[in-house]
């Protein structure tokens, strides 16, 4: 893909008015926060159960306990977002 296309295809995703919901933070939270607030997420449960399992133990509970709030914070953003682009 040589720059041309590259920029294209940006061009293509910021004048998409699917991504102006949320005032154009849509991006931003798709991409960068949904991910640190999992990795956070992780990172809580994990400490928090390291007194009382062994490390093997901790890493699965805690990626199954990741995985399962994926959804729900999925289902967050897509609330937040239909809210606010109804309200405009």
């Amino acid at each position: 893909m040589n720059r041309d296309d590259s920029n294209k295809l940006i061009d293509k995703v910021i004048s998409n008015p699917s991504y102006d919901r949320m005032g154009g933070y849509h991006i931003f939270f798709r991409r960068v926060a949904i991910p640190l607030l999992l990795f956070i997420i992780g990172l809580l449960i994990y400490s928090i159960l390291e007194n009382f399992l062994p490390h093997d133990s901790n890493i699965i509970i805690t990626s199954i306990i990741v995985g399962l709030s994926l959804g729900p914070i999925l289902n967050f953003e897509r609330y937040y977002g239909l809210i606010r682009s109804n309200k405009k």
